[in-house]
């Protein structure tokens, strides 16, 4: 059995003080704190309630729509830690990640950062992180994987978050991911959604509809002088009803019927934030989860087809059956 660390409360106070002076212009309700926290949300009510004893500044404002209240810190007086060897490597290994995934320009926002907090430290500080930070740069190696580089002009990601914090529509050409066709797009802007692609979700003014554009298809955008229509929708929800990046309309709950053996394996792996997992009297594993794009969870089947013994539903089954004929043909010799 694993010892308690008994400096976990002292841990998760400094945590929380860091937490509220970092989100001082807004403030974060108690919901926001125990999702950020991982707290319970009796947990989170105490030590908002210890924290008023030591902190006499911890301030909160009343939110007009919600009524709720959101805490914030002005300026602690308890002393927050400084920056670590750990954190500043971390910085570094996910600019790498973010670099071999083509997005540069998150990448060098992430060295930018890891400079800054360096520049912070004073020299004996710097000199005492050295050696540890030495040895933790050369720990990690960033693992190249194939797929679509998300390789964009970071100027046209620069003026779309522009777009989007002053809610102007913006125009641009656009070519779709295949290049066999461009033309021009009227769109309110809504978000980013960073993956192996990065998209804009917006509103296509042409059609009033939503739509996902490649921002490696997007150029000569400008930014227009109209404001740009709001979702009427969660954003947030339609980004995760979706498999990937991609949205069909085709909304199902899908099925995937493992053999059995696989429990080690499914445990560490995640098809979707939806999924359940049912353990058979067969010994197989069904894991089902509801969400868009048919042809991108098809494709998933695909990879794990010597695994799986049945995917349903009947529509499914047929896609899955359809591309692995295609490469069965594929790969034959004329």
């Amino acid at each position: 059995m694993a010892a308690a660390d008994r400096q976990r409360p002292a841990k998760d106070m400094l945590r929380l003080i860091q937490l509220l002076a970092s989100e001082k212009a807004f403030g974060l309700s108690l919901s926001d704190i125990q999702e950020r926290m991982e707290w319970s949300h009796r947990t989170t009510q105490r030590y908002i309630s210890a924290l008023q004893d030591i902190e006499p500044d911890l301030s909160y404002h009343i939110d007009e729509d919600t009524n709720a209240k959101h805490w914030y810190l002005p300026s602690p007086r308890t002393r927050i830690p400084p920056v670590n060897a750990e954190q500043l490597a971390s910085l570094t290994a996910i600019a790498g990640f973010m670099k071999a995934q083509g997005h540069a320009s998150y990448a060098e926002t992430l060295e930018g950062l890891r400079e800054t907090l360096q520049a912070g430290l004073d020299r004996s500080s710097m000199m005492r992180l050295d050696p540890d930070l030495e040895v933790l740069d050369d720990s990690i190696e960033i693992a190249l994987r194939p797929g679509p580089k998300s390789s964009f002009d970071p100027g046209i990601r620069t003026k779309l978050l522009q777009a989007i914090t002053t809610s102007n529509q913006v125009r641009f050409q656009y070519t779709d991911v295949r290049g066999r066709k461009t033309s021009q797009k009227t769109v309110s802007p809504y978000v980013l959604t960073v993956g192996p692609r990065t998209y804009l979700i917006a509103r296509d003014e042409a059609v009033a509809q939503t739509r996902n554009y490649a921002l490696t298809g997007v150029s000569d955008l400008e930014i227009l002088a109209v404001p740009a229509v709001a979702a009427d929708f969660d954003v947030k929800a339609y980004v995760s009803q979706s498999f990937g990046a991609f949205h069909d309309g085709i909304f199902e709950t899908w099925v995937l019927r493992f053999q059995p053996g696989m429990d080690y394996e499914l445990s560490n792996y995640q098809f979707h934030p939806t999924q359940t997992m049912k353990h058979l009297d067969t010994g197989e594993i069904e894991v089902s989860f509801r969400c868009e794009s048919i042809r991108e969870v098809a494709y998933e089947c695909v990879r794990w087809s010597e695994q799986l013994t049945w995917v349903g539903p009947e529509r499914l089954q047929g896609l899955v059956q359809d591309i692995i004929s295609d490469l069965t043909q594929v790969s034959s010799p004329s």
